[in-house]
């Protein structure tokens, strides 16, 4: 579906009053890489705008800053002004700003239309609670600590982190809820210091933002201990040839991400301007 249907009702949308929403479903997108099925690889929510009647999905990713509309090779110049003028669309799960991104294209899986991104920037004035169970997102006013095992973070702007010890030295991790398919995702150097020294190495093509590069993938020796409690352990270290990342990395003075394979069977707790990062009891 070409994005002329999303411009069409954008003056039906900017004159809405913003809604609020107490929870947001979300849908797991499987992927085949080298003809491995890897399950649950991303997570979609559903969003819709305005009068329109139909139900667009994007990936919800704590590992971007911002909200994204992908129109690679979309000629439609309103919707992309309208994007770059920095005006909010309004939604059935509250106002978005969403930046026009070139490097992507809207695409369907499954029957369902997948035309963005909503990124770090959502959580915002938010705290979340993200059942992966119930496959839910709740939008909380107030919890209590005694219902969470917190574990040790530091938030830099909307991004949640993680921190954990590793061989006696501490280490903070982006928590990136764009990158189910990860355990851990480090740069080359720390890849080769805490996989196992005859570790089988796995290679995969990995599509991110556009471009494909080569992810490596091998056993972590020892695993990692994120929570003792919930025995909650990271089994698995990746890294990514794009030395885009670890730059990325570098600058945001981050080790690399955990993504949501670690947390499939628990409730996760988002509260950035607490600097707190639970798992519920």
């Amino acid at each position: 579906m070409r994005f002329i249907c999303l411009v069409s009702f954008l003056s039906m949308v900017l004159p809405l009053q913003a809604q609020t929403v107490d929870s947001i479903p979300f849908i797991w997108h499987d992927s085949n890489l080298n003809g491995v099925q890897f399950e649950k690889t991303s997570m979609h929510i559903p969003i819709r705008f305005g009068h329109d009647t139909t139900t667009y999905y994007f990936q919800f990713d704590t590992g971007s800053s911002r909200s994204f509309l992908y129109i690679k090779d979309n000629p439609d110049r309103i919707l992309i002004e309208h994007c770059t003028g920095g005006d909010h669309i309004l939604s059935d799960i509250g106002p978005l700003l969403l930046v026009p991104l070139t490097s992507n294209r809207a695409y369907t899986k499954n029957g369902r239309i997948c035309i963005g991104t909503i990124g770090a920037d959502f959580l915002t004035n938010k705290v979340i609670e993200i059942n992966f169970p119930k496959q839910q997102i709740n939008i909380i006013d107030a919890y209590n600590l005694t219902d969470y095992e917190l574990i040790s973070s530091f938030h830099r702007g909307n991004f949640p982190t993680i921190t954990t010890q590793i061989r006696g030295k501490t280490y903070v991790f982006l928590f990136d809820t764009g990158s189910s398919l990860f355990e851990l995702w480090t740069s080359k150097r720390y890849w080769k210091k805490w996989k196992g020294t005859k570790a089988e190495v796995q290679e995969y093509p990995i599509q991110s933002w556009g471009k494909i590069n080569m992810a490596l993938r091998a056993p972590l020796d020892p695993p990692i201990t994120i929570s003792s409690k919930y025995s909650l352990e990271l089994t698995q270290v990746w890294y990514n040839t794009n030395r885009n990342f670890w730059r990325a990395f570098k600058r945001a003075r981050l080790f690399g991400i955990i993504g949501n394979k670690p947390f499939l069977d628990e409730t996760v707790l988002i509260d950035v301007y607490k600097n707190r990062l639970g798992i519920k009891a």
